[in-house]
């Protein structure tokens, strides 16, 4: 019998179980009391940035082509004369799968076909099928879409901050590759990646909804059974060793100009940061949150001074990413004038970092974000993130909840210390 933790959240009138079954793969299930849709999902901590890595099978060190991820999720997704979406759409299920930086994730949603739809996500996910003939036509598949990617406006000044900010790590890539790096995938790296990354103990499965918690880890064993002959042997866990290249402190260059048939030009301005782990990256994205609806939101005289200005006509927005390898601030906006944009961002940026916070307005803002966190509980395609958040980076599933709860106005300060002029980065977009 697997042992089952509960995580209770009284704040959100939510709770979610745990548990790790003998083959070491985390299941966790939200239970939504009365809600009619269920969702699955099957993941993995494998994404874009990982391309160098030793592989569980031999123990030998291998380096990957870049977009190996992405490509591995799409053949998933392609059964032996079949396709994954047919079948699910077959039994009446919707379904998808995604690639980030970090993790690669296949899920469905239904509201009647769920023990069909878990059944035959595993099925899918344990059961890989690549040939020659099918990589190749999947390589023509992939160089299309990141060619159309290419032509992306928001995808293109995006990628330039990064590329700016970035000499060494894989973050600065595409998630999709390269039409060059896909060139050189093949079969047998596929599988390599599969039995490396795919592993049990490398996984994870979120479900959201009204079920039975023991009949739904009673279906996963099951059917994992089917895939793995050794089961329920206990054995080792192994984990995957990972390699990445020392990234410097300092940027790559300082400024990134790309000229696109656009509608409205585009600015970024990127702050690479310090690296920071588990708990922290998701106080940082806290944080992030916050500052963004205190200083850039509609309501600010930032938003009021630049809108009547004529040079804004919507938010600013102020997000944090960050991992294990990468972490950095990227500020975002379309702008009429963004010389002028860019020269008023970069003085209220160095206003800000000195002025005191109004104490009403920041209590004001902690308390909507927490109302935001309410509602969001209550939106299943929302939810799960924080689930997926939790297994990627190993701390407690409402551990956003109670970093809110605390987060002082000195917080804010102190990373607001963070964005250093030295490691900024802009990213400009014009017309063509």
């Amino acid at each position: 019998m697997n042992k089952t933790e509960a995580e209770i959240c009284n704040e959100l009138d939510e709770n979610t179980y745990k548990t790790v079954l003998k083959n070491g793969l985390e299941v966790y299930i939200c239970k939504k009391k009365d809600f009619k849709k269920k969702i699955g999902m099957f993941g993995t901590k494998y994404g874009s940035v990982i391309n160098d890595f030793v592989n569980i099978e031999n123990n030998e060190r291998i380096k990957v082509p870049d977009g190996i991820a992405h490509f591995l999720e799409h053949k998933l997704f392609e059964q032996e004369g079949a396709n994954a979406l047919d079948l699910f759409s077959k039994i009446g299920v919707s379904a998808n799968a995604y690639t980030t930086f970090d993790h690669t994730v296949y899920y469905f949603e239904t509201i009647d076909k769920f023990n069909q739809g878990l059944e035959l996500l595993i099925k899918l996910v344990k059961t890989p099928y690549f040939t020659d003939k099918n990589v190749l036509k999947e390589q023509g598949i992939i160089a299309q879409e990141i060619k159309m990617y290419d032509d992306d406006p928001n995808f293109s000044v995006y990628f330039n901050t990064l590329k700016a900010m970035y000499s060494k790590n894989p973050v600065r890539i595409d998630i999709a590759g390269t039409v060059e790096s896909i060139s050189h995938i093949t079969k047998e790296y596929l599988y390599t990646c599969y039995n490396t990354f795919y592993s049990p103990q490398n996984m994870f499965i979120v479900i959201i909804g009204d079920v039975d918690i023991d009949k739904t880890i009673e279906i996963i064993e099951e059917n994992l059974r089917l895939y793995e002959k050794d089961y329920d042997n206990k054995k080792e866990i192994k984990n995957v060793e990972k390699f990445f290249e020392l990234e410097p402190q300092e940027i790559t260059q300082k400024e990134i100009v790309q000229e696109m048939d656009i509608y409205m030009p585009q600015l970024c301005i990127g702050y690479k940061l310090d690296v920071v782990k588990d708990k922290e990256i998701v106080k940082r994205s806290i944080i992030c949150d916050i500052i963004s609806d205190l200083y850039f939101s509609k309501i600010t005289p930032f938003f009021e001074e630049e809108y009547n200005k004529g040079i804004l006509s919507d938010v600013v927005n102020f997000d944090y990413e960050g991992s294990s390898s990468f972490s950095h601030v990227i500020i975002s906006a379309y702008s009429t004038n963004i010389e002028e944009l860019k020269k008023d961002l970069i003085n209220y940026l160095d206003e800000i970092k000195t002025k005191n916070l109004d104490d009403e307005m920041f209590e004001l803002i902690k308390k909507k974000k927490i109302g935001d966190l309410i509602k969001k509980a209550d939106n299943l395609n929302v939810c799960y993130r924080r689930i997926i958040d939790s297994a990627l980076n190993n701390y407690d599933v409402y551990e956003d909840v109670n970093i809110l709860n605390n987060i002082t106005k000195e917080d804010i300060k102190e990373f607001l210390k963070l964005l250093d002029n030295e490691k900024q980065v802009f990213s400009i977009l014009k017309q063509k």
